[in-house]
């Protein structure tokens, strides 16, 4: 069962009670300051849901500035790994610029969190319900785009 915690016209969050875990979805490229809310809208989330396992939908997040991505690297991450933060997967776009702007976030951030790249949201969540694994690890039967 899907519960809806945040939904604004950029982001939406939902906890998917089966699985245990929140999906973060953006819905269109936010501000900075929208990106901020919507990255602290998380926080709260898992807080609140007790999960520090998640999906996120970047497909149409667009390119995250510079300033954003050292903030999300260093300061939301210190946040997020306080309240449990221990496993994301993440949608890409196809869009280079998109998808680079995410990966050079995550290349930025300590490793204290496991996260891999994917491109279709079943194996997205097949993947962060799974017991640790090292970032690269290569899963039988995912279709990780993970460069790692």
């Amino acid at each position: 069962m899907m519960t809806t915690y945040f939904d604004t016209d950029y982001k939406t969050i939902q906890y998917d009670s089966k699985h245990h875990i929140l999906i973060g979805t953006w819905k269109l490229p936010p501000t900075s300051a929208e990106y901020r809310t919507g990255m602290m809208a998380m926080i709260d989330a898992m807080e609140k849901f007790k999960t520090g396992r998640l999906v996120y939908d970047a497909i149409n997040l667009g390119i995250i500035l510079q300033e954003d991505q050292q903030w999300s690297a260093k300061e939301w991450r210190s946040l997020a790994v306080a309240v449990g933060h221990s496993k994301v997967s993440f949608l890409l776009s196809e869009d280079i610029f998109s998808k680079m702007s995410t990966e050079d976030m995550m290349s930025e951030a300590d490793n204290d969190v496991s996260y891999a790249y994917f491109n279709r949201m079943q194996d997205a969540i097949r993947w962060v319900v799974l017991p640790q694994q090292k970032n690269g690890v290569e899963i039988k039967g995912f279709k990780s785009i993970t460069d790692k």
